[in-house]
């Protein structure tokens, strides 16, 4: 692979800071909550060998511009999108990351060749149970940025990622750069669309993927967007939790890679904007 690209994509309340590599059709990594765009390390030069892999720093984390009034990921992803020139590309989104994926595919179709979801959460899913993320932000609200880090690194939803000392090392080191704007400055960004009584609208063929190990109220909502999407497959990976593209990066890797492979591959499709084949709804172990 050669030297990624950096690139810095001007948004309302400052900039949005990312990198590219490789050539072929485009793929946007989408990291999760408290993390940045490092969280892709195990799959970016993986993608790059046949894709042009973008990868990026969502508002509010990293390097990038924080919340401010009126913003929103969607537009966001968006405006990356036409810096690069990317008319349509999968996404590739992990638990915040995917709810963005599972938005952008509802509000703008043709944008978005193929999903894999991994962990997904869910806009507008009423969940039974705490979501961790709106436990740590009453942590940060009560206690400060600190203690909000410290309740949200010792999570159960973690428990897997303590199983795997390289990922969880990874996800320390993210946590511990994470400035905490969202806690703080959230409500300026605009939530992501509710989709949970949207899922049939999604035209891009999906692939979600869940650890075995995550918790209950994900694997769920992986169940469901399986059943809502017309052409959604899912797969269960072994070993892991919430954190499936760390804890087991290889099994990972090696799903996506086949995914996209078959999406590029369709017949049906402009060979550099696939949407993919009509996927078989069916649940396999890996």
């Amino acid at each position: 692979m050669t030297a990624p690209t950096p690139f810095a994509v001007d948004v309302p309340g400052g900039r949005l800071y990312g990198e590219a590599a490789g050539a072929g059709p485009a793929v946007v990594l989408l990291h999760g909550f408290g993390c940045d765009m490092s969280m892709w390390d195990p799959q970016f030069e993986e993608f790059a060998r046949r894709h042009r892999t973008v990868r990026y720093d969502m508002r509010g984390f990293g390097e990038s511009a924080p919340p401010v009034a009126g913003a929103d990921h969607v537009a966001d992803l968006l405006a990356v999108l036409d810096a690069l020139d990317v008319a349509r590309a999968h996404l590739v989104g992990l638990s915040l990351g995917g709810n963005l994926g599972l938005a952008a595919a509802v509000e703008a179709p043709d944008r978005v060749a193929s999903l894999v979801l991994c962990s997904p959460g869910l806009p507008g899913h009423r969940w039974t149970t705490p979501r961790p993320p709106d436990e740590a932000a009453a942590v940060a609200r009560r206690d400060g940025i600190a203690a909000a880090k410290d309740f949200w690194l010792s999570h159960k939803l973690f428990e897997p990622t303590r199983a795997h000392p390289t990922a969880y090392r990874a996800l320390a080191s993210m946590v511990e750069r994470f400035a905490g704007a969202p806690w703080r400055d959230g409500a300026a960004v605009e939530p992501l669309p509710p989709v949970a009584d949207r899922l049939g609208a999604v035209a891009a063929t999906t692939l979600v993927v869940n650890g075995e190990q995550d918790l209950p109220g994900y694997r769920e909502i992986g169940e469901i967007v399986h059943r809502g999407v017309p052409r959604a497959e899912r797969r269960e990976v072994s070993g892991a939790g919430h954190f499936v593209s760390l804890e087991q990066p290889t099994a990972f890797n090696r799903l996506a890679d086949r995914f996209l492979d078959r999406v590029d591959r369709s017949p049906t499709t402009d060979r550099h904007h696939r949407s993919g084949p009509t996927a078989a709804s069916d649940r396999a172990r890996s």
